[in-house]
């Protein structure tokens, strides 16, 4: 099997070459196609990616974007992988994460897409809101289309499907600036059952400078708006309670963090 991988990024000196490095670095029973997507950074990204460039799996295309899941949108038109993904520029995989999926997809060869656990790292890589993630992974332990049209329970970085259902659903829909990615696991889930995996497989951080840091209000609202598409009156309203409830959260950690 080849997995295509997509990273886009703007600007992303600081964490792009942790993020290359887990991409790269894996091991196992695939084959690798890295497409990193620029959207025409003006810091020193570029220079970084050209370290790579005799890295038979690794392509950098540098283009201008209209956003993030645009970005991510036009890495795709390049894939021609059996499984896909996506990391974000500051994230990065954990060690064995590949081979677990590949292990995962053959042993349950039905399933077009999965999720794994995924925890939530600082600056320097030490786990942090430990509560957040734990609660996440125990809602989302064994799939369920209901539980994820309240609340949001997959991990992104973790997240892995088929290249057929990606092009089922047409990818990420643009209209969306924060949260096109529950858009995505819900058109997921409208064609197929996902696979809980059980494994840590990626690591999500948070410094100050993510769209989930600085626009985390908004990203809800932006849920709230997808869910009703999907869910009934009963449901959206539950939807509601749980993006409260989150909010008033993620508040907390952030007052807490400016002590």
């Amino acid at each position: 099997m080849i997995i295509s991988v997509i990273t886009p990024v703007l600007n992303g000196e600081r964490f792009i070459s942790q993020t290359v490095d887990s991409v790269i670095n894996q091991q196992g029973d695939f084959k690798l196609e890295y497409i990193v997507k620029d959207g025409g950074s003006s810091d020193q990204t570029l220079n970084i990616l050209r370290q790579y460039k005799n890295h038979p799996s690794v392509t950098v295309i540098s283009k201008k974007d209209n956003s993030l899941y645009d970005a991510i949108n036009q890495g795709f038109e390049y894939a021609s992988g059996d499984i896909g993904c996506w990391i974000n520029a500051d994230d990065y995989f954990e060690p064995d994460a590949f081979q677990q999926v590949i292990q995962a997809f053959t042993q349950n060869p039905k399933k077009q897409w999965l999720y794994g656990c995924c925890d939530i790292v600082d600056h320097a890589g030490n786990e942090i809101r430990k509560p957040v993630s734990w609660y996440k992974n125990m809602i989302g332990w064994q799939y369920s289309p209901k539980i994820l049209l309240c609340e949001n329970y997959i991990n992104q970085p973790a997240t892995f499907w088929k290249m057929g259902l990606w092009k089922k659903v047409r990818g990420l829909s643009l209209d969306y600036k924060i949260a096109a990615d529950y858009h995505l696991w819900l058109k997921f889930s409208q064609e197929s059952k996902a696979l809980a995996l059980h494994e840590k497989l990626a690591h999500f951080r948070r410094c100050g400078e993510s769209i989930s840091d600085n626009q985390f209000e908004r990203q809800f609202e932006e849920e709230l708006e997808i869910a009703d598409l999907f869910a009934g009156t009963f449901t959206k309203a539950i939807h509601r309670f749980n993006c409260w409830k989150i909010i008033t959260a993620y508040k907390l950690f952030t007052k807490n963090n400016e002590k």
